[in-house]
């Protein structure tokens, strides 16, 4: 048997490769995200009324919608520099997400509420309480344009259950679809990034306005799953943790432009941005 100095000399020497790859050359992606630069157009440092940014939407050319996981604030953030205006619109609670659709903004609670807020002015119109079990928790809401309706996607689904599931709440009736839309399993997922340890607790996510895919982020697993438009896994992406401490949220703007924000409970919050870049149609196909 080796001893325990030993041991870690030899974990040190196989971590070696991992840590210039990753960390030393600044790599965002593992492997690399299609469409998209390795390393971000921008870093945008927040300041620290959005400290503990939980979710991002976006809004305006130039500016993004988000909120933050303690009050019922709403803010307008400038992406070229930070800046940002509050409108409140509700007490302190734990707000988890935040998704723009033609009605306005929904914001998600992490039991599952949704609050929906006028898209100008960020005052509340309406509150709709979802009843879920009792070990059920969210992290992430997303429109779904096709189908006029928000997916609600669980972070843990469950007491010790190794799987994410979607639920639909649909927007012509505002009725929550009894039964989940689509489950995945964590095996599945486990499959794709080749690693047996992923604990995939979703935290963000996003439907892509050009693909149609549906990106799904994680920040416990430090890992971006890509899916069909059906919640079908297709590819995992692993999202190097030098420069993604905590991120907890994703949006895109209308071309496909991708921001991720980092909450920043041990350092400053952090906003990312990736322009896209999708190959010419003759090389993709």
């Amino acid at each position: 048997m080796f001893s325990r100095r030993t041991q870690l000399f030899i974990l040190a020497l196989i971590a070696i490769p991992f840590i210039s790859c990753n960390q030393l050359n600044g790599v965002c992606f593992v492997p690399a995200l299609d469409g998209y630069p390795n390393q971000p157009g921008s870093t945008i440092l927040l300041k620290k009324p959005l400290r503990e940014i939980s979710g991002i939407s976006y809004h305006n050319p130039g500016q993004l919608a988000a909120v933050n996981d303690e009050q019922g604030k709403l803010f307008i953030l400038t992406t070229s520099n930070g800046k940002f205006n509050t409108l409140s619109f509700g007490g302190k609670g734990d707000y988890e997400d935040i998704t723009r659709t033609p009605e306005g903004y929904y914001v998600l609670k992490s039991n599952g509420n949704l609050h929906l807020l006028d898209g100008r002015t960020g005052k509340e119109i309406t509150v709709y309480p979802l009843r879920f079990g009792k070990f059920t928790e969210f992290e992430s809401v997303c429109f779904d344009s096709k189908k006029n309706r928000l997916l609600l996607i669980c972070k843990s689904c469950g007491r010790n259950e190794p799987a994410v599931y979607a639920w639909a709440f649909n927007l012509d009736t505002h009725q929550l679809e009894e039964q989940p839309v689509f489950r995945i399993d964590w095996k599945e997922i486990r499959r794709l990034g080749k690693d047996d340890t992923i604990e995939f607790l979703p935290s963000a996510a996003e439907f892509h306005p050009v693909t149609g895919k549906l990106f799904i982020l994680s920040s416990t697993a430090k890992l971006l799953l890509q899916c069909s438009s059906e919640g079908i896994p297709e590819l995992a992406t692993g999202l190097n943790p030098d420069l993604f401490q905590q991120p907890e949220g994703l949006c895109f703007s209308p071309n496909g432009d991708l921001f991720i924000s980092n909450e920043g409970r041990q350092s400053k919050a952090s906003l990312l941005f990736f322009p896209y870049q999708p190959a010419p149609a003759a090389m993709t196909r």
